[in-house]
């Protein structure tokens, strides 16, 4: 059974590869064992399934979309239930926009989605396809219980566990660091990272959304108050659940820690997910206000994922739009996405909005995004998410920009 193995500090990821052509199974098995994974295939989705409902978990999965007699497609909800955790990465031969639907349906069933791996199968090319997501996955997959409670979560707040990371936000016109997105991260006493995705959720299902958002809020204030000392115009995003946008009190609440840090106003992101349904109500409305009107800036998130993206921003004053990574991602190789990236920046300048493209992990990226009209750029090309002291190390390293962009 593959499982995560522990050597020191670092943990060993595991690949599993699902096709039903020996050859190709065997070529991408031997490809992920050269990129330093423990690696096994498998012919039909019956024999992954035993593997995954006898507790196998792997970081990695390469999913053959035409699986002889089998749709491919029929695995993702299995791999969703028993291994969500994966990055998934399609290996097909299937148009464009067949493969663009498929990575879409992963991504709606909560699965992280890789490239695409064309066939004929190129080792070199998968090995390169992992070499983004390896580093990520060695710092961030924790093992241990697959059950977080909200008894453990309160524990980890009040022992200082869940802690504020910092990922670089990039002018695309300068280079500069002109601000950062805050994540929280849950590090155990032994050291497991709890990966988010295991630990938001049920913050926000039992009542603790509130209390994770104001620890993270009050860390972050007071890490920007640091670095500002020697980088005045270095700005904090914060995440902001719409489950909040309930409580008249927020703004207030918000104000506290400002004054508390000595933060200037100007300095925070509040960050709003579209996708999590941003309520339509009259109090939302007063709340968000109030929030522009004290100087705060306030950013949809996630933009495109939504039911009513169009909606939101022209009913709630935002002052950024955040064009969401899987469109990034896909637009080097799908023109429909790279589309929706112009066209949504475009959207961003006609409305007087910032543009921050997520996701740029290349400089084609970069220069996508830049081309269409986006202000800044957050993904891996620049850093990922990183603790405090590692964030003011690059802050200090890199070159100042005088105002943000």
């Amino acid at each position: 059974m593959a499982a995560h193995s522990r050597t020191g500090l670092g943990v060993t990821q595991s690949l599993l590869v699902i096709d039903d052509q020996r050859l190709d199974r065997a070529i991408v098995t031997h490809a992920g064992m050269r990129a330093g994974l423990q690696a096994q295939g498998v012919g039909t989705i019956e024999e992954a399934r035993g593997l995954l409902e006898q507790g196998a978990r792997f970081d990695f999965i390469v999913l053959d979309l035409a699986l002889g007699e089998e749709d491919g497609l029929e695995a993702l909800p299995l791999i969703a239930a028993h291994n969500a955790g994966a990055v998934v990465i399609f290996a097909s031969g299937f148009d464009i926009r067949v493969l663009a639907a498929s990575q879409r349906l992963a991504s709606a069933l909560g699965l992280q989605v890789g490239s695409v791996l064309r066939k004929p199968i190129m080792p070199a090319v998968l090995i390169e396809l992992l070499r983004p997501h390896v580093t990520v996955i060695q710092q961030e997959t924790a093992t241990g219980p697959t059950q977080v409670h909200a008894d453990q979560i309160r524990r980890a707040l009040a022992s200082g566990g869940i802690r504020p990371w910092f990922q670089p936000k990039t002018s695309l016109r300068t280079g500069a660091i002109v601000g950062t997105e805050a994540l929280a991260r849950w590090v155990r006493a032994d050291g497991i990272l709890i990966p988010p995705s295991r630990f938001i959720p049920v913050a926000e299902a039992t009542g603790l959304a509130q209390e994770l958002t104001f620890a993270v809020l009050d860390q972050s204030l007071r890490a920007c108050a640091h670095w500002r000392q020697t980088r005045p115009a270095c700005w904090v995003a914060v995440n902001l659940t719409p489950v909040l946008l309930t409580d008249p009190a927020l703004p207030d609440r918000i104000d506290d820690f400002l004054k508390a840090h000595q933060v200037p106003p100007s300095a925070l992101v509040l960050e709003i997910t579209e996708s999590s349904a941003i309520p339509d109500t009259p109090q939302a409305m007063e709340i968000l206000t109030r929030l522009r009107i004290r100087g705060i800036s306030l950013s949809i998130d996630d933009f495109g994922t939504g039911h009513s993206s169009l909606l939101s921003l022209v009913r709630m004053p935002f002052n950024e739009m955040k064009i969401d990574q899987t469109f990034v991602r896909e637009a080097i190789s799908n023109n429909d996405s790279r589309n929706v990236v112009r066209a949504s920046a475009s959207l961003g300048r006609e409305l007087g909005l910032n543009v921050v493209a997520e996701g740029v992990e290349t400089e084609p990226m970069a220069r996508l995004v830049q081309d269409a009209g986006c202000d800044v750029g957050q993904g891996w090309l620049y850093g990922k998410a990183m603790p405090q002291d590692a964030f003011e190390r690059l802050l200090h390293e890199s070159r100042p920009e005088e105002a943000a962009v």
